[in-house]
């Protein structure tokens, strides 16, 4: 495996040499059926965003798969588990409370597999100051009056930043949330526009490597803990109702590569690197449930984020993760049942735990396995 992934390391970007297909085409919509007895899914793909599909296509896991994607451009204004209702596209990955509104709205899609973690060291987010401010972990007060940047909001650059702060005593309504495009926010410390700004890997990795310019103030893992940070694989249901075996075969490659990124944290980080467009040597790249296996807890506790400073949407308090997750395509679950945790998920699976897709009330799939 490792001479594999030395291999793809040295291949240029394939990803830059597919059509990148833009927005309006996107939304045209046309569904893809099989080529040659490949199954080909639509991602959807952000060219600076982290995804264990482009780390499996720099690894070459999907070249003599049965399934293989087909790169599209995001819609940021539309929701992707919106797009996935009306057949624009067939998987997308994203935080969690997304897939809770989508749900309300009784959007047709599934979550199949997991995505990253949080650990202190391969955090979700990091908290980057200028070098020298008084904003620290021990003195957080110092923000109220002061601005804070991140990308978006009603997401994990939002809710889990305000959580934390509300949690240690800030008064949110005296801190300035400024929302610009993350790669803007670095700048706009150094000038002094923002005071401490919210980041993803692989730029983390980049604003580490300048430690005169930046500090490095906290991190995610100190609000949420290992079980933060999910942002699942999701499916269209009419794509795996069509699709079940190549459903099945995409969450194994998805589990394989996330289990090569925890066991290769540098290879992984320059692959992301690569992939995103940031210098190799400078990033880091995230942690990743083992296996791709979901869990309960991981899922649960977007309920109490957004409830605590989100805006959750009428009858998002009558839905469970089970309403919306499912382990039933992962080759390498007993049962198509959630995890009660990650606690239960720390050995790596080597051998299949089923032989076909499971039975789930969430997906009819014509015979699957009991």
């Amino acid at each position: 495996m490792k001479d594999i992934g030395a291999r793809r390391l040295i291949k240029q970007l394939s990803v830059l040499s597919v059509a990148f297909i833009a927005v309006p085409a996107l939304l045209a919509g046309c569904g893809l059926g099989k080529d040659n007895g490949v199954v080909y899914f639509r991602f959807a793909n952000s060219p600076t965003a982290l995804s264990l599909v482009r780390i499996a296509d720099e690894l070459g896991y999907w070249e003599h798969a049965g399934v293989k994607p087909k790169y599209v451009g995001p819609a940021t204004a539309v929701p992707a588990v919106q797009l996935l209702d009306q057949n624009k596209i067939d998987i997308a990955t994203g935080m969690f409370n997304g897939d809770i509104d989508g749900k309300v709205k009784d959007f047709k899609f599934t979550a199949i597999a997991s995505s990253m973690l949080d650990l202190p060291n391969e955090p979700h987010m990091a908290y980057f100051t200028k070098a020298g401010s008084d904003v620290t972990k021990n003195n957080l007060k110092a923000l109220e009056g002061r601005t804070v940047g991140i990308s978006a909001t009603n997401s994990c650059v939002d809710l889990v930043i305000k959580q934390y702060l509300k949690n240690n005593g800030v008064d949110l309504s005296k801190v300035k949330f400024l929302q610009l495009k993350e790669e803007l926010i670095p700048p706009a410390i150094e000038k002094g526009e923002v005071d401490l700004g919210v980041f993803h890997p692989p730029l983390v990795g980049v604003l580490l490597s300048k430690p005169d310019k930046f500090t490095e103030a906290f991190t995610s893992f100190d609000d949420w803990g290992p079980q933060g940070g999910q942002a699942p694989y999701v499916a269209s249901n009419a794509w795996l109702q069509k699709n079940p075996a190549a459903a099945r075969e995409f969450v194994g490659i998805i589990a394989k590569t996330a289990n090569w990124a925890n066991a290769h944290p540098r290879e992984s980080s320059e692959i992301a690197g690569k992939t995103t467009g940031y210098p190799v040597e400078q990033t880091t790249n995230w942690h990743y449930a083992p296996n791709a296996l979901l869990d309960k807890a991981s899922l649960q506790l977007w309920w109490d984020l957004v409830r605590d400073v989100g805006e959750p949407l009428p009858g998002s308090e009558k839905l469970k993760p089970e309403n919306i997750a499912t382990n039933a395509f992962n080759p390498y679950a007993k049962s198509a049942d959630l995890l009660e945790s990650q606690d239960q998920n720390t050995t790596i699976l080597e051998a299949e735990q089923n032989s076909k897709v499971l039975e789930t009330d969430l997906v009819h799939i014509a015979g699957a396995e009991k």
